[in-house]
């Protein structure tokens, strides 16, 4: 059995200059860390507050904010499209000459062949 830290994450705050630092951590095993905002560890005027402050900076980190890009279409460089036709044509000109008749979707197409008068 492996010796895995458990998720639990646990906030607090720490006295600082008459203010309060908000601190958390997010494993059971991790150090604490402080809440940062540019950088620097921010400041809150109650304990409380920085608690509070230590629970959104929590949730951001396990909830990000969800960013999606609509990508232009992609050419067809590689012909993909015009290769799947033209192995369809071939399929069907494979199964008439073998089988007399095209076979779409596990139905026998009928094939009539109309010669025109020359006048």
């Amino acid at each position: 059995m492996t010796n895995t830290p458990d998720f639990l994450p646990d906030y607090s705050s720490m006295p600082f200059n008459g203010r309060y630092r908000p601190l958390f951590k997010l494993l059971s095993t991790d150090n604490w860390r402080f809440v940062r905002k540019d950088g620097m560890p921010i400041e809150c005027d109650t304990a409380s507050q920085a608690i509070e402050a230590a629970k959104d900076c929590v949730r951001h980190i396990l909830n990000p904010e969800i960013r999606a890009e609509q990508a232009d279409k992609v050419a067809d460089v590689l012909g993909v499209e015009q290769w799947r036709r033209e192995r369809a044509a071939q399929a069907a000109g494979d199964q008439e000459a073998v089988l007399g008749a095209v076979i779409v979707k596990g139905r026998q197409v009928k094939i009539e062949r109309v010669r025109r008068a020359r006048a």
